[in-house]
């Protein structure tokens, strides 16, 4: 069986409109997403914030350590 950070992915735009979609199928499929965005807010106001395996991070696609930083640390939110 694998464990959480194995099953573990972050999606950068998963509040965008195919970001979403891809989101709801990993859920789907059992793994904990990180949804990497701009505004987390956002992913708080479409996914909930109920599901213990979906967090919300700010992330910009711009800055190289912001990207680096979520991908580094798991438990990030």
């Amino acid at each position: 069986m694998a464990t959480m950070h194995e099953r573990s992915i972050v999606v950068f735009g998963g509040t965008g409109f195919l970001g979403r979609r891809v989101v709801w199928r990993l859920r789907k499929a059992g793994f904990f997403v990180r949804i990497a965005s701009r505004h987390p807010d956002r992913g708080l106001r479409l996914f909930g914030s109920d599901d213990p395996q979906l967090r919300s991070v700010e992330a910009n696609i711009h800055d190289e350590r912001s990207i680096a930083s979520v991908r580094a640390d798991p438990e990030r939110s």
